[in-house]
This record gives C-alpha cells, sequence and structure tokens, in this order.
C-alpha cells in the first residue's frame, strides 16, 4: 500500500472515530436531559395513534412516530429547560402506619 493510501486511510479511520465520540457526548446529553426531567416529574409521555407525543412542564409539546426522535426534537427544542429553577417538592414518607405491618429485615 502506498504512503499516501495508508495516509488517507488513517484519515477517514480518524474522522470515523472522531464522528463516533461526537455521536456518544450528544447522546449522552440528550438522554440525561430527559433523565433530570424525568426525576423531577416534569415530562409526560404518551403514545397515540401518530406516534408519540411529548408534554415538559405541561406547556412544551413535541410529536413524532419513533420515541427516540421525539426525545431528541424536544432536547433540541428546550435543551435549555431542564436548567430552570425547580421548585423543591417533599417527598412522601413511607413509614409504617400504626397497625400496619412491618417489612421483614434479612440483615
Amino acid at each position: 500500500m502506498s504512503t499516501q493510501r495508508q495516509t488517507q486511510s488513517q484519515s477517514i479511520e480518524m474522522a470515523r472515530l472522531n464522528a463516533a465520540v461526537n455521536a456518544n457526548i450528544d447522546d449522552a446529553r440528550v438522554w440525561r436531559w430527559y433523565s433530570d426531567l424525568m426525576e423531577d416529574d416534569r415530562v409526560r409521555c404518551e403514545r397515540t395513534r401518530r406516534g408519540w407525543q411529548i408534554t415538559i412542564d405541561d406547556c412544551h409539546t413535541v410529536k413524532d412516530e419513533s420515541f427516540d426522535c421525539a426525545v431528541r426534537l424536544a432536547a433540541q427544542t428546550w435543551g435549555d429547560i431542564a436548567r430552570a429553577p425547580v421548585k423543591l417538592r417533599r417527598r412522601r414518607k413511607t413509614a409504617v402506619r400504626p397497625g400496619g405491618a412491618a417489612l421483614p429485615q434479612f440483615w
């Protein structure tokens, strides 16, 4: 193989690896954004006859045939929405009520 072809082959391989790394970074960003909204109970996903409807904070809505595409479109459109201040909600305590059965302890 000539030196020029070898250099070209290496350059193509480097471009391919660079694209893969960028795709992985973007994929992680999108799904971290989605999971943060899910954790804060700010996103609703509904299956419709035509695909998926993603609603954020009961006012921002995106529709697409594919769930993956709908989430990516929402992240592209409102990617900074997860950084908005969120009011903290107090979680319910799951203490045993008087007269209720306690869960068994295995340790």
